[in-house]
């Protein structure tokens, strides 16, 4: 029998010891037959290293630990696994998700159907709650991921539209699009339209993950800074004004409400697809009453 190419694993936890068991029995699950395990935890104050080390002692199961004394940062944590892959496919995952346990066979198979144009794959997922039970979709990811890869490109630009638990890629992919920063917030989007400017990007139409939905809500200043690295990511990346008009109408919106920040005005300064009224209005600064006031005149 032919050996399957190695997939890594991994694994990471901050402050999840209740939800670390189901995590990687679901990895022990796999149908896939050939993977490498990595578990991480950032310094949690609670028993998440325990757990790990007593469910691989108890199952015996092999695993690189990359445990830290200090707390770093999820960025930090990842980028010291990617040292540690050496699977020709990589996955990674929260301990407070878990994975179908045909979740790697199909993603792997889906990829190794599509060629060298493709750098990740993503599926459908379930949302759960904290006891595992099963909740409404918070998505439709057959509407959003089932449609041909160059409008997929174009759409990706529009606002995130994977649920990171489901996504596999290939290391050659990860590796070309460097390490996790972590002055994001939103790094998996960073990571995805990365991938989506060198790579096309496959979808599978099966619920393949178990999404865990927390009750817990963002605060408005994380809200805002999430969408304020949305804009900043939108014109980062929209290199053929694909999405211009969505831009131009919200840089606009902030400018006449005076909410635009010095960091979204840097970059949109550097956007080529700026609206005449909106180059003009900065050009001469125009304060943001007048501006509001042209703006429904003109």
């Amino acid at each position: 029998m032919e050996k399957k190419d190695l997939v890594s694993i991994i694994v990471c936890s901050y402050n999840q010891g209740k939800y670390i068991k189901e995590c990687l029995d679901s990895v022990k699950a796999q149908t896939y037959p050939n993977i490498q395990l990595i578990v991480a935890d950032d310094a949690s104050p609670d028993n998440s290293v325990q757990v790990f080390e007593n469910w691989l002692s108890e199952n015996n199961y092999p695993a690189i630990t990359n445990f830290h004394q200090n707390n770093t940062g999820l960025a930090t944590v990842l980028n010291e696994c990617i040292e540690l892959i050496e699977g020709k496919y990589v996955k990674i995952i929260a301990a407070d998700d878990f994975l179908h346990p045909d979740s790697i066979q199909e993603c792997v198979a889906k990829l190794e159907s599509l060629g060298e144009d493709y750098g990740m794959v993503f599926s459908d997922t379930y949302a759960i709650d904290d006891n595992s039970n099963i909740l409404p979709d918070i998505a439709d990811y057959d509407k959003l991921g089932g449609v041909p890869p160059e409008t997929f490109k174009k759409d990706l630009l529009i606002g995130n539209r994977i649920a990171a638990l489901t996504v596999l890629m290939k290391k050659e992919a990860l590796i070309k699009t460097g390490t996790y920063k972590s002055d994001l917030l939103i790094e998996d989007y960073y990571r995805w339209l990365k991938i989506n400017a060198l790579y096309s990007t496959a979808y599978v139409p099966r619920k393949l993950a178990y999404y865990r939905l927390h009750d817990s809500n963002i605060s408005s200043a994380r809200k805002e800074r999430i969408d304020e690295e949305c804009l900043y990511l939108q014109m980062l990346f929209d290199k053929k004004g694909d999405i211009k008009g969505i831009i131009n109408y919200k840089i606009g919106k902030l400018y006449e409400n005076n909410k635009l920040s010095d960091f979204l005005l840097n970059q949109f300064k550097e956007y080529p697809y700026k609206r005449r009224k909106l180059k003009l209005a900065l050009q001469y600064k125009i304060s943001a009453p007048l501006y509001k006031f042209l703006s429904k005149i003109i």
